[in-house]
């Protein structure tokens, strides 16, 4: 390319680019500004959307966790009390040594 083409495109390309690039700034800053505005607002709702259904999963946790407890009691209690009418295995042998005659006693 002949030198003094490339000095007129430079002069008359110059002042266009530069501003090009002036009026391209503010509306890059906007720009970004804007996008980063909506990309929070997302960020939060789809937080709050999260929180919600983690309440929901702990609600439900709880409410299972408690029905739990309760099958698991009532088992206990019903083990309990069986166990209280069971007698113990020694107390009928001991009982009944006192109540029978020895063979001695027999003859």
């Amino acid at each position: 390319m002949d030198p003094s083409i490339a000095k007129a495109i430079s002069e008359v390309l110059g002042p266009f680019l530069g501003l090009l690039a002036l009026g391209a700034i503010p509306v890059t800053l906007m720009f970004l500004t804007k996008h980063f505005k909506l990309r929070t607002r997302e960020l939060e709702l789809e937080a709050e959307l999260h929180g919600r259904d983690s309440q929901a999963r702990l609600q439900a946790m709880e409410t299972r966790l408690s029905a739990l407890e309760g099958a698991l009691t009532s088992i206990v209690q019903t083990i309990s009390r069986r166990h209280e009418l069971m007698q113990p295995p020694d107390a009928p042998l001991t009982q009944e040594s006192s109540r029978t005659p020895s063979l001695s006693q027999v003859k």
